[in-house]
């Protein structure tokens, strides 16, 4: 609401000073374009969270990944589900692994086990490397199978799959730059080569 105000005070006031100083003639013709340029004040905001909602989902998303990560690793040392779980979460102090703290330290107070705790979070924020996590120690506790060779599979799939996003990542940033990188130097071009133009064109015409 804030930016539509101020979208559509903006734009009248601009379009008002253009029309007083004679620049353009006052038409009809101009509500159209205002009521375009306010639209485009009112989805700034959307927008703009839009894209921070995708950054801290992309940063969960890696938290989750390096937690996978350590869990697998500290089961190698000869700890329990639990005991890997609980270490993994305290490994960093980021939004992400809070919420994976907080996750794992009130499961047992709830009565809940931990598999299930990550596991409704995992459906909540729909991560699902942190749903196949929780899925092995549900098995395990089921039917008591070896969690430390699913975990770490699964580990080596996230950090492939990882490295792929990573990949892409960087492709779509080299993509992004390659425009205003020809557009640099196309000006840099014309900035050194017109004068020497402008030189041989005078020279033949002499």
């Amino acid at each position: 609401i804030t930016f539509t105000a101020v979208g559509f005070v903006t734009v009248t006031l601009a379009l008002g000073a253009l029309i007083s100083l004679g620049v353009v003639a006052p038409t009809p013709l101009w509500l159209p374009l205002v009521v375009v340029l306010v639209a485009l004040f009112a989805l700034q905001p959307i927008s703009i969270v839009r894209n921070h909602a995708e950054r801290r989902r992309r940063e969960l998303r890696r938290v989750t990944n390096d937690f996978v990560q350590m869990v697998a690793v500290a089961l190698t040392t000869n700890r329990s589900i639990e005991e890997s779980v609980a270490y993994a979460a305290e490994i960093g102090d980021s939004d992400g692994f809070r919420l994976l703290q907080r996750t794992v330290a009130s499961a047992q107070p709830m009565g809940v086990p931990v598999w299930e705790a990550l596991g409704s979070m995992a459906e909540t924020y729909e991560l699902d490397e942190l749903e196949g996590l929780a899925s092995s120690m549900g098995r395990q506790a089921g039917v008591g199978v070896n969690i430390a060779t699913t975990i770490r599979a699964e580990a080596r799939t996230l950090r492939s799959k990882q490295l792929a996003d990573l990949t892409d990542a960087a492709d779509k940033a080299n993509a992004n730059l390659s425009l205003p990188t020809m557009g640099m130097v196309l000006g840099v071009v014309v900035f050194i080569g017109y004068p020497i133009v402008t030189q041989i064109l005078e020279a033949f015409s002499a």
